[in-house]
């Protein structure tokens, strides 16, 4: 029994070589984090890629004026009486074309992936409107795409990760001093 504890603190008191097996080790472990950081910077600029075409798509959806709407109000001089006393009607906003709003939405998100704009990245596929919603004055959109990862490791086993973005607007009137061709303030 004596002899096995001997040969033990002997074997435990053996440092020839530790050192290189450390290093190797750290070695490996800086390698990895910096693949894995690589990644996650790869898909977050995807990520903002996708952003910017949504907002991109959702900008001109919103150009898009429903002139039957906004031209059908009736303004006369019974009209001027009633908002000059402060019975003004609530105005809602600008009305929007859905149809043609998604029509263009559609064509900037196409655009986006075809022509390869140089605010997509290379590693952004399958750019793709995923819900559209229109109430005639605001619109919500949201995209989806699949980022595909720039250095594959091998103990996750991830080639690919599907984004999402998703931007809403609404069409307001500004604030202004002009009623009715009179300049008041």
């Amino acid at each position: 029994m004596g002899m096995n504890r001997r040969k033990l603190r002997e074997l435990l008191g053996y440092e020839k070589g530790s050192i290189s097996i450390l290093t190797v080790g750290l070695f490996l472990l800086i390698l990895s984090t910096s693949l894995i950081l690589t990644d996650i910077s790869s898909i977050y600029l995807a990520k903002r890629s996708l952003s910017l075409a949504t907002e991109a798509a959702l900008q001109r959806g919103m150009r898009n004026l429903d002139e039957t709407a906004y031209y059908g109000g009736e303004y006369n001089f019974n009209q001027l009486l009633v908002n000059g006393f402060g019975q003004a009607e609530s105005d809602p906003g600008i009305p929007i074309n859905c149809g043609k709003g998604l029509q263009d939405i559609q064509e900037v998100l196409s655009e986006w992936q075809t022509r390869g704009a140089a605010s997509v990245r290379e590693n952004v596929a399958q750019l793709r409107l995923t819900n559209f919603e229109c109430n005639g004055f605001e619109i919500y959109i949201e995209s989806a795409a699949i980022a595909r990862i720039p250095i594959p490791i091998p103990f996750i086993d991830i080639g690919e990760v599907s984004i999402h973005s998703f931007a809403g607007a609404v069409g307001e009137r500004a604030e202004t001093n002009n009623y009715y061709g009179f300049d008041i303030g």
